[in-house]
């Protein structure tokens, strides 16, 4: 990716097409911190945090964990 170009962060359900599994099977594995994700806080106690996900650092763990 050329520096100057902004990569922008994507939801589970990208991720999930990415890698061919299912977004739950995403989510569980942000959850457990065994996928590069940031959480976003909720501004609603009631609520679950939001996931966001950067492809470059999806790819470059998968690449890693081979």
């Amino acid at each position: 990716m050329n520096p100057k170009e902004q990569e922008f962060f994507v939801d589970a359900g990208v991720v999930a097409e990415f890698l061919g599994v299912a977004r739950e099977t995403v989510l569980a594995l942000a959850r457990r911190g065994e996928l590069p994700a940031h959480a976003l806080p909720s501004s609603n106690k009631g609520l679950r945090r939001t996931w966001r996900f950067k492809l470059s650092e999806i790819s470059a763990f998968m690449e890693k964990s081979k």
